[in-house]
């Protein structure tokens, strides 16, 4: 891929289709992205409404643009959030296949096969 320890974006991912990050999108990104390249673990905890889901699609379509990464990722999240993660990625990364894996023991067992 084109990455490059230290990678600071001026601008989104080509990849992300869906809209435009704001400025303070891009710096929750790059901070993401220092703390990837650095092993250092991290929690994007921004107040309700400004973009974490986003955001954290956004560092998926870094992994696979810079790094090359295809996934699979693994997103956890409250079952409440779940219909909108889909809608997002949908909506933002397109080229990322996206499966709500979800449903109890038996249900998520047929899904792996």
């Amino acid at each position: 891929g084109k990455r490059v320890k230290g990678t600071r974006l001026l601008s989104q991912p080509s990849i992300l289709s869906g809209g435009s990050l704001k400025n303070y999108q891009m710096e929750g990104l790059n901070w993401l992205i220092r703390l990837y390249e650095n092993g250092i673990n991290g929690i994007l905890a921004d107040e309700m409404g400004l973009g974490k889901t986003i955001q954290s699609i956004s560092m998926l379509a870094f992994l696979k643009e810079y790094y090359g990464y295809t996934g699979p990722f693994l997103v956890i999240g409250p079952k409440s959030t779940l219909a909108n993660w889909m809608k997002e990625l949908k909506k933002w990364t397109p080229c990322l296949k996206a499966v709500r894996f979800q449903g109890s023991k038996e249900q998520r067992a047929e899904m792996i096969e």
